[in-house]
């Protein structure tokens, strides 16, 4: 019985082999060469019933604990399942001292409240501010009235838009790119191009509608707006 190899991905072909059990071996790397080929060689959604055997063949090989339900198959995979468990690594339960140690270290940290943070920064804790800084906040403030309640701020000059495409994080065809990337991955490589246009075109369709969507919404409110100012004026021209 050989350990498991984390690149191939069919440990259950490892537990039954009878290779020595060291890493970098020439029987590895083919046996490893020969599963990948398998693997890639799969298709991504299965056509055919024979196509999709396979495809559930190599899901019970590479992960056989979430397939010992099968009838046919289940007892063979709780076996593999049980070879792997004797090699790996017993991690002994914690005892009733580690758990209290635990607990207490946990008892002895500080707590930490971001309201209660921000509360004991401020410069008037403890004590009302003066009867100048109360006007300075009050000056500050727009009142609430029936006129600008609810109503959007209009900007009375244009604002420039902000170029983000360098900023990491806002890239959103780079983030097409990878996403696209990832659920190609998985695909035989004849495909995977393929795939990955398809998602990037998708995504950048959804982008497309949602951003036309927002328009639509903001030139109802702006044509809601204008009406109500139009009757607002004809009220006071009357």
């Amino acid at each position: 019985m050989s350990m498991p190899r984390k690149a191939m991905g069919f440990q259950t072909c490892c537990l039954l082999c009878d290779a020595a059990d060291f890493a970098g071996s020439v029987r590895c790397k083919v046996c490893i060469s020969n599963h990948a080929e398998v693997r890639d060689s799969l298709p991504d959604i299965p056509s055919t019933p024979i196509e999709q055997l396979a495809v559930e063949l190599m899901q019970m090989l590479s992960t056989p604990h979430r397939w010992d339900y099968d009838e046919v198959h289940g007892p063979t995979l709780r076996h593999y399942q049980a070879l792997a468990g004797d090699l790996a690594e017993f991690i002994p339960l914690p005892n009733s001292e580690e758990i209290s140690d635990i607990f207490k270290r946990q008892g002895e940290k500080e707590q930490v409240s971001i309201i209660g943070d921000s509360a004991s920064r401020s410069p008037w804790k403890g004590t009302a501010p003066s009867l100048e800084e109360a006007r300075e906040i009050n000056a500050g403030i727009v009142p609430l009235t029936e006129d600008n309640a609810g109503v959007r701020t209009v900007p009375s000059r244009d604002i420039a838009k902000v170029d983000r495409s360098d900023r990491r994080g806002e890239d959103v065809e780079l983030t097409d790119r990878v996403a696209a990337a990832e659920k190609a991955a998985g695909a035989p490589k004849a495909v995977q191009k393929s795939i990955s246009d398809d998602e990037v075109a998708r995504r950048k369709g959804a982008r497309d509608a949602w951003k036309g969507a927002i328009e639509e919404v903001e030139e109802l409110l702006d044509s809601s707006l204008g009406d109500e100012s139009d009757s607002s004026q004809n009220e006071l021209d009357v």
